[in-house]
């Protein structure tokens, strides 16, 4: 059967307020949960991608832009079309910022400890032990300061976020198709800045799981980190690895 396709551009600034963001977040967090299976060593495979709908609006930052690829074959049960694949950028970062992530954790656990009213659900309640974040915020004081420039030697650099393709419309150029229109996104706002023509796209990911489909989509290493074991609960401990790839602005 052939499908037609149709991509939504959808500024972070818009993103909580739009329709879209909880199936945003769950289809991100299922295609995470997807990706993990195929390494139950990692011991990850109780983790979610974003903790809340929100989480994922305030990963974009403020400058970020989603893009959401709909296929006219994929209808849900009210008839309306199911997210396929998803796409991201905004200006890159390259502090990790878990320390904030781990201290909401903790506030979040001792507020469930404590029976307040007003604990907020956490979808992974039982997982982050107070030992896990005890462990992680050692680790994190351990890596030290990292390079936070969004501009390198006179270069933009922007980073491609949570790309994701559902399982059953993979290997029919989507993930490519997307990273196609980020770079032209961002190519053009290089360009009206006047900083152009040179950028770079930059991808972060988990270098046991992912690193191999960034260098085949012509992605470089440029940096990475390593998170002993206990990290999250991983038996094993896990790499997080910056890429980058050049382009010029068209």
């Amino acid at each position: 059967m052939d499908h037609q396709f149709h991509t939504k551009r959808i500024p972070a600034k818009d993103l909580k307020s739009t329709e879209e963001l909880r199936a945003l977040w769950e289809f991100a967090n299922f295609a995470f949960a997807h990706s993990l299976q195929h390494y139950p060593e990692m011991g990850l495979s109780e983790g979610k991608r974003f903790e809340q709908p929100t989480d994922f609006a305030e990963e974009m930052g403020v400058d970020g832009v989603t893009f959401i690829t709909y296929a006219s074959s994929s209808l849900d049960d009210s008839g309306d079309a199911t997210i396929v694949a998803t796409a991201g950028c905004k200006p890159w970062s390259s502090a990790l910022k878990l320390d904030e992530r781990v201290k909401r954790m903790r506030e979040e656990r001792e507020a469930r400890e404590k029976g307040s009213a007003n604990a907020p659900e956490h979808v992974n309640a039982g997982f982050y032990t107070k030992e896990h974040e005890d462990q992680l915020l050692k680790q994190i004081e351990e890596l030290g300061p990292t390079d936070d420039s969004q501009v390198q030697d006179g270069i933009p650099r922007w980073e491609v976020m949570t790309v994701c393709v559902h399982p059953d419309w993979q290997k029919k150029g989507l993930a490519d198709k997307l990273l196609e229109t980020v770079a032209e996104e961002v190519s053009a706002k290089v360009r009206s800045s006047g900083k152009g023509p040179a950028f770079k796209l930059m991808a972060r990911t988990m270098k046991e799981i992912n690193e191999k489909y960034w260098r085949n989509k012509g992605f470089q290493p440029v940096a990475e980190k390593f998170f002993a074991p206990g990290t999250f609960g991983s038996p094993t401990g896990f790499h997080i690895a910056d890429l980058s790839r050049d382009h010029r602005t068209n």
